[in-house]
């Protein structure tokens, strides 16, 4: 009964602390989460009565709620009727390709606080201008910003893509093709310095992108191996068929449509100008199975992002055909056992939660599937697998509590009582 008096009593202290915290911001030494049903990866049915002790924003303990002491220092949160998920992950955002425009910096804080209290605790940036995403991830890691976790990537491409309106945005002050985040890459290129100026410009992993042949996918990915840095690329590069970068140890490949690529050389012209039924793209999308046994056996990530391409579709019927396409190729993927995450590539007009819903409703997850993909899942696209994405000692306290349970209906993904990251509470 005393012991019960002692957790209560804390509870009541954080809750009359809470007021003091911008934002109700507060990071304890200790925090215990008392009393919670956890869901995630490593619990398909729902762990009920389960207390987590979290150190220094990081998961030290989990037990049987009641089963054992907490320390007396301890501010301790009772989850009682809540749930506990790992906090969501966006494998796959652009925060800042034109920062003098649309991502200026004021637009992108309040998107990505947004997001943070939306249960979004990290975020993979798929190319933009390096220099605006060190300064946003180093200010998100020291808690200087409110933001999730932003984890951003090196862009490489053949030199005919920077030409492209959108890399002269995104390199401002310097030369589109010639940045240590923003490279091309021809046969005369020295690969080793380009993969070594990547890193230093403190990218977390590279990202292969249009116009490079898969002798260079291949060169590039090699290199990249040997420096430790993760590699990520669109799954066809013109020169490079999906299965090329599969093959290679790309650690993630993105976009569901350009998976077709692996059987055909081009996309036939009636299906952009006539509108067909569902038997019709039902046997229109080529058999892939060969395709999804290679990235079982290489662990390859699946980035469909299928939101973006839902939108295509909806603002552009000649694009229809690319989310049928889509969503089609989503489905079987799943059906056949490939691991799939959850990125939107929608420059956050719509949030990951959007993605996952559309996951259950267009390509056949099960709720459950559609939060391991955006959690676990989307932490191995990052290659953050050991510290992120399931609710586990030794993992980084990055969660989300929610009042209504997910598994009944997706939607409740958007009931959040609070975002915890790396420790520090958030709650409106």
């Amino acid at each position: 009964m005393l012991r019960g008096m002692k957790l209560y009593s804390r509870f009541i202290l954080f809750l009359c602390l809470i007021p003091w915290f911008s934002h109700a911001q507060f990071k304890p030494h200790v925090l215990v989460l008392n009393d919670a049903t956890i869901i995630d990866a490593g619990h398909p049915v729902p762990a009920a009565h389960q207390t987590v002790v979290i150190m220094d924003g990081r998961i030290t303990r989990i037990f049987p709620t009641g089963t054992m002491a907490v320390p007396d220092s301890a501010v301790v949160i009772n989850l009682r009727g809540k749930y506990l998920l790992p906090g969501l992950i966006d494998s796959h955002v652009h925060m800042a390709t034109d920062p003098s425009g649309v991502d200026n910096r004021l637009h992108t804080l309040q998107v990505l606080k947004q997001m943070l209290y939306s249960g979004i605790t990290t975020v993979r940036d798929m190319a933009g201008d390096a220099r605006i995403l060190a300064e946003l991830a180093h200010d998100a890691n020291e808690g200087e910003i409110t933001s999730p976790g932003i984890y951003y990537s090196a862009l490489m491409a053949g030199p005919p893509f920077f030409s492209d309106p959108r890399t002269q945005a995104a390199t401002k002050g310097g030369t589109p093709g010639n940045m240590p985040y923003m490279k091309a890459i021809a046969d005369t290129t020295n690969i080793p310095l380009a993969v070594a100026q990547a890193k230093g410009c403190g990218a977390s992993g590279i990202k292969l992108y249009a116009d490079l042949s898969g002798v260079l996918a291949k060169k590039i990915i090699e290199e990249a191996k040997r420096q430790n840095m993760p590699v990520w690329s669109h799954a066809w590069l013109q020169g490079a068929r999906p299965s090329d970068l599969v093959e290679a140890g790309c650690i993630s490949i993105s976009h569901a449509p350009l998976l077709i690529y692996e059987k055909i050389d081009t996309v036939p012209a009636f299906w952009k100008k006539s509108r067909h039924d569902a038997a019709f793209w039902d046997k229109s999308v080529p058999a892939l199975d060969e395709l999804f046994s290679r990235m079982k056996q290489h662990h390859t990530v699946f980035d469909a992002t299928l939101l973006t391409y839902k939108k295509w579709a909806v603002s552009d019927t000649s694009m229809q055909w690319d989310y049928e396409i889509a969503k089609r190729i989503t489905a079987r993927a799943y059906k056949a056992g490939v691991t799939i995450c959850a990125g939107t590539d929608d420059d956050q007009e719509q949030f990951v939660q959007d993605e996952m819903r559309l996951l259950i409703t267009d390509a056949g997850f099960s709720p459950f599937d559609a939060i391991v993909a955006a959690t676990k899942n989307s932490a191995a696209a990052i290659h953050l697998q050991a510290v992120k994405g399931s609710v586990s000692p030794g993992m980084d306290a990055d969660l989300l509590i929610l009042t209504r349970n997910p598994l009944n209906d997706i939607d409740n993904i958007k009931a959040v009582d609070m975002v915890i990251k790396k420790g520090c509470i958030y709650q409106k």
